[in-house]
């Protein structure tokens, strides 16, 4: 089942985020610049998840659909551990930029395996125009 959340859906506040997801304000449309910049620093897997993540504004995407889909299929390592382990790799540009991480994730319910992630509807359209060159 797609799950879809709109901007305002109290479930962005349910994320499972740690130490980047908290403490600093959310982008918006006057960090254009802010975000080409962080774009700019990610390692090429780190962006083609954020891109994935971006152009499926709102929907909360497993972390096995990102590995098949935004990292060119499996592996033999665990997908979980391999989109944290790729996502970890913004380090960088979210300590240069002042503003929280611009993804979201939940843990996998019990019983399950797996996180999924998701990039808010307004965050990724201030990334899809610093991609496209709109700054």
């Amino acid at each position: 089942m797609t799950e879809y959340l709109s901007e305002v859906d109290p479930r962005w506040a349910e994320h499972s985020g740690e130490a980047g997801h908290y403490g600093a304000p959310e982008w918006g449309p006057e960090d254009l610049q802010s975000a080409a910049e962080f774009l700019a620093e990610l390692a090429p897997q780190a962006r083609q998840v954020l891109e994935y993540l971006a152009r499926n504004p709102g929907r909360r995407i497993h972390c096995t659909e990102l590995v098949d889909k935004a990292l060119g299929g499996p592996n033999e390592r665990d997908p979980a551990r391999r989109v944290a382990g790729v996502l970890s790799g913004m380090s960088k540009g979210h300590s240069n930029s002042g503003r929280r991480l611009p993804f979201y994730w939940w843990e996998a319910p019990e019983g399950s395996t797996g996180a999924t992630y998701a990039v808010r509807p307004s965050v990724a359209a201030v990334f899809l125009a610093a991609q496209l060159g709109d700054v």
